[in-house]
């Protein structure tokens, strides 16, 4: 199909250009307009004063004779005639008494009609309070030099001109707006196609997505373009799904990583982050990339592994990893390595991974603990032992001093069994957590309290509290009746041990959004900084009296390890009436 050049179509904007000729022409018709009717009023008035001059040939000169020809050429005070001699005196004027008019030799019509034969001038006068036309011819007459002068009001003229001007005016405004009109038509039909390109383009640009392709324009060159912008757009629309797979499996890949991940280039902009590190570094501000990383990181110990890091591996590219300690809600712990980053043997920043090392380190220091702990706890009875023992290697004790020290070895072995005992228990509750070999089942609260009841008056006849179980048949909990019961046993071994003598020991179940089972005994007081820390293994708030009382320091850390498995917590709590109340809360569970 054979297209027209786009100049053909282009060649009609030119339209504005003659729209600019016609008013340049109605510009010039005005002028010639005004020059005419100004022509044709001061033939008007050479008219005149020729006619006057006719009379003053015919006449006597007498001032009467001139005072009544100024009248009558007058023409009903609409012109006015003003005759003066050589000497500018004022002989005769139609408007006004002429002795009283001053001498008109200065006047610039006057004098040029002197030295020229004629003159014209257009100006304001005062005496009529319009604006004048004045022509003044000078002739001789009867021997003497004689001026006669013809003035006449240009306002019915110039009324009479702007209106002429006007529709002139007007006409030519019509017009121009009227090829005004046509050519914007013409342009918007030329440039149409181009206009649509141009959003279709604009509309990719910001989206990166095209409904459909270009439609094809009739003029050839247009056509080409178009063609060019379908295929382009063909070309960058795969370019860019491929890019953009590539992102989005590079965002997985980090989003799905657990360590966190900083690149930053040599100028120290962060070029790429992943949801982790922004999680570790507790970072809140939305933009991030193309940020400066002091701008970004508020740690300052992490902002000098970075300078650091830019500054040295820009020239060594060595990879180093410290530890850092980062504190939040709370302390942790993180190993920071860092490497550069390489691309076609060019340094271009570095890569900063955060590993989060603190379940290592907090198992370090438990582990730490416990070893501590029962080396303390073992080592006292065992020194106690190896002593005896020593003592009972002499000859000189008494039966009933040999007696004491086998009854001493004695209490200090059962207390490590004791211990040995405890452990274990701890370490099979993990065991089971951890492999979760404990079955939970539905099953009523209350038999299980009233075990543990009789379990310690059984096994400890020195308790001497009277233990009373507030518990509601209906009340259910999911759980295992034999851990449950142990974790019961603990509480009411402990309640009687660091209780008053001869106190009531309060069991009570309540519910609420969840199961809460209330311990309440009296007793001295537990200072609310040990409440946080009597779960731990081997802590003690009064380690004498402990020790004193048997425990083996692992009592309330069993409960807790029995509880957590039944999805709950324990609490303790003291009030001023030396009540002490250790809660139970568990999920509850609906009868029926």
């Amino acid at each position: 199909m054979k297209r027209r050049p786009l100049f053909l179509k282009l060649f009609y904007t030119f339209f504005p250009l003659i729209t600019l000729g016609v008013l340049l022409l109605i510009l010039a018709v005005n002028i010639s307009t005004q020059n005419f009717y100004k022509s044709l009023i001061e033939q008007q008035l050479k008219d005149r004063t020729s006619n006057i001059f006719n009379w003053l040939k015919k006449t006597d000169l007498s001032e009467k004779n001139i005072q009544y020809i100024c009248n009558k050429s007058s023409n009903n005070k609409r012109v006015r005639i003003t005759i003066v001699n050589n000497r500018g005196t004022v002989v005769g004027d139609s408007h006004k008494t002429a002795s009283l008019m001053d001498n008109h030799l200065n006047r610039p019509e006057i004098k040029e009609a002197i030295s020229n034969g004629t003159g014209l001038e257009t100006r304001f006068s005062n005496t009529l309070q319009k604006e004048l036309m004045y022509y003044a011819s000078s002739e001789i007459v009867q021997k003497n030099t004689w001026i006669v002068r013809v003035s006449i009001p240009i306002d019915e003229y110039s009324v009479i001109i702007s209106d002429l001007q006007y529709k002139i005016i007007l006409f030519g405004l019509v017009v121009s707006f009227a090829l005004l009109y046509l050519s914007y038509f013409i342009s918007k039909q030329i440039t149409a196609p181009i206009d649509n390109m141009r959003k279709k383009t604009e509309q990719y640009v910001s989206t990166l997505q095209t409904s459909r392709p270009l439609d094809i324009p009739k003029t050839k060159e247009l056509a080409s373009l178009a063609l060019s912008l379908n295929k382009m757009a063909k070309e960058l629309d795969e370019r860019i799904k491929q890019i953009q797979d590539e992102k989005e499996d590079k965002e997985s890949l980090l989003s799905s990583m657990q360590e966190g991940i900083i690149a930053i280039n040599k100028k120290g902009k962060i070029i790429s982050i992943n949801d982790i590190g922004i999680d570790y570094l507790n970072i809140t501000t939305k933009e991030i990339l193309k940020q400066h990383f002091s701008k970004i990181i508020k740690h300052k110990k992490l902002l000098s592994i970075i300078e650091t890091s830019i500054e040295k591996e820009s020239k060594t590219h060595h990879v180093f990893e410290q530890e850092i300690a980062i504190k939040r809600h709370k302390k942790r712990f993180f190993l920071i390595n860092s490497s550069p980053l390489v691309r076609s043997n060019n340094y271009k920043g570095v890569l900063i991974i955060l590993n989060d090392i603190t379940l290592r380190k907090q198992l370090e220091k438990v582990r730490q603990d416990f070893v501590a702990n029962v080396s303390h706890e073992l080592k006292t009875p065992i020194t106690s032992i190896v002593a005896s023992v020593e003592i009972l290697d002499r000859d000189d004790l008494t039966k009933n001093e040999r007696d004491q020290f086998l009854e001493k070895i004695l209490n200090h072995t059962n207390r490590m069994n004791a211990i040995i005992d405890d452990l274990l228990k701890l370490s099979k509750i993990e065991s089971q957590e951890e492999d979760d070999s404990i079955f939970l089942q539905e099953q009523d609260l209350f038999p299980i309290l009233l075990g543990a009841k009789q379990d310690i008056e059984n096994s400890s006849p020195n308790v001497l509290n009277n233990i009373e179980i507030i518990c509601n048949d209906d009340v259910l909990v999911k759980g295992d009746s034999q851990l449950l019961r142990e974790a019961f046993l603990n509480l009411l071994e402990n309640a009687g041990k660091y209780g008053f003598p001869n106190t009531p020991i309060q069991i009570s179940a309540e519910k609420k959004k969840r199961l809460h089972i209330h311990f309440d005994n009296k007793g001295n007081e537990i200072k609310e900084k040990h409440w946080g820390r009597i779960f731990q293994r081997f802590y003690r708030v009064d380690k004498s009296r402990d020790r004193k009382a048997g425990g083996t320091g692992l009592g309330l850390a069993i409960v807790k390890h029995i509880i957590f498995v039944h999805q709950g917590e324990i609490k303790v709590s003291s009030s001023e009436n030396k009540k002490t109340r250790f809660t139970i809360t568990l999920p509850l569970v609906s009868k029926g």
